[in-house]
């Protein structure tokens, strides 16, 4: 039997607004590409809000440079309002009974485990996406697959659903799995319900939460989807956060709610990924060593191509500069909780879904990937000695 020839796929991790990031890159490669009639990513891998980009961008596979222009007018005009109820009214009743259920330990209203409610994202997604034409795609060979992550709290499985090619089967390794589905608005709510922030989200008979939580193997599905050359957008520094030199001098004060919420989200989003690149690059290293007869022998064993985008600035500093655009009772409430200041500014990063902050984001995404635009050309092109595949080397000594 002829093996099917390897995909060239795109991942696109989770991050709340940061993923607005994302599309600034994605705009670059459009640049870089001109004007290419499909996709130059044929499997297509998202999680949390990336996986909101990437049912768009899969829904336009036909054309790139549609898909990424339709991205950018949602990026361009999001608001809060948009992704959650933010008026003072709502957040403050949700907010207290979120605090009642926690503190009582009781099953309480519908929705009240989370601290905001995130049901203006449904209408939103509802509005945007036509995921009828992922299906129109896949058979018109523009598309192999589009692949959502979320979290199963049944089972605290990571599950994958996937919609693709006929070829493609589902699969099972140690507390991951995927699954054939038709993917819907009700896979991306769930792929995006961030723990304690936003709710769980219901597939099926099952309950899941963000794709992130328990996303060991980020690169995985992709993997597992025939690809064997892929770009990989992140939304945070995996060198980590770099205190000012104001910061420096001060004595440490013991972290705020903020800041251990934002450092657990930079986990949930950053470091899985980080670790699952850092294996990979293992892997091909040693890969390297085995003669080539023996690895024409075993096909199934291949080197992984990736390169890497992520951005060159803070985006949690950067956050703080735009925190005052928040709606009145969102912004009491991360203030109270130290989100505008210092590391805790994280967790305002992942929520400020405002127009001006996610604009700063697109440009920066831009810059970002056009400064490394010889390097993205050779990658696309599948130069593998043209692009540097991963972060800095210091990461990895």
């Amino acid at each position: 039997m002829t093996r099917a020839p390897y995909e060239t796929g795109i991942v696109l991790s989770g991050g709340g607004a940061r993923a607005a990031y994302q599309i600034g890159v994605l705009r670059a490669i459009a640049r870089i590409l001109g004007r290419t009639s499909t996709t130059p990513f044929r499997v297509i891998c998202g999680t949390s809000a990336g996986a909101v980009n990437a049912a768009l961008l899969a829904a336009n596979a036909d054309s790139f440079r549609r898909g990424v222009a339709r991205l950018l007018r949602l990026w361009r005009s999001i608001e809060v309002r948009h992704v959650y109820q933010a008026d003072f009214a709502t957040v403050s009743t949700h907010g207290m009974r979120w605090l009642a259920s926690v503190l009582v330990g009781r099953r309480g209203p519908s929705r009240t485990a989370s601290m905001f409610d995130n049901s203006p994202l449904r209408a939103l997604l509802r509005r945007e996406l036509d995921l009828d034409q992922v299906a129109a795609q896949i058979a018109a060979g523009h598309l192999h697959a589009l692949a959502i992550n979320a979290t199963s709290y049944t089972s605290g499985h990571a599950v994958t659903f996937f919609q693709g090619a006929s070829t493609t089967a589902p699969w099972e390794r140690i507390r991951r799995r995927g699954e054939r589905a038709t993917i819907s608005v009700d896979h991306l709510l769930a792929s995006s319900a961030i723990p304690f922030i936003f709710p769980a989200a219901r597939v099926g008979g099952d309950f899941y939460a963000d794709g992130s939580v328990r996303q060991i193997a980020p690169l995985s599905p992709a993997l597992h989807l025939n690809t064997r050359r892929m770009l990989v957008i992140a939304v945070g520094q995996f060198v980590g956060q770099q205190p000012t030199p104001g910061q420096a001098q001060k004595p440490p004060h013991y972290p705020s709610f903020a800041q251990v919420a934002g450092h657990a989200l930079s986990s949930i989003f950053l470091d899985n990924l980080g670790a699952d690149l850092e294996r990979l690059q293992r892997l091909n290293s040693v890969l390297n060593l085995v003669p080539h007869k023996i690895q024409n022998v075993h096909p199934e064993i291949v080197h992984v191509d990736a390169l890497v985008v992520g951005p060159s600035r803070d985006l949690g500093r950067l956050a703080i500069q735009y925190a005052d655009r928040l709606p009145t009772g969102v912004r009491y409430l991360l203030r109270g909780l130290g989100a505008t200041e210092g590391t805790g500014a994280n967790l305002l990063s992942y929520l400020l879904f405002d127009r001006q902050y996610c604009r700063e984001l697109l440009a920066l995404g831009y810059s970002d990937a056009l400064a490394r635009r010889d390097e993205i050309g050779a990658f696309l092109a599948g130069d593998i000695a043209g692009y540097l595949p991963f972060f800095p080397a210091e990461l990895l000594s």
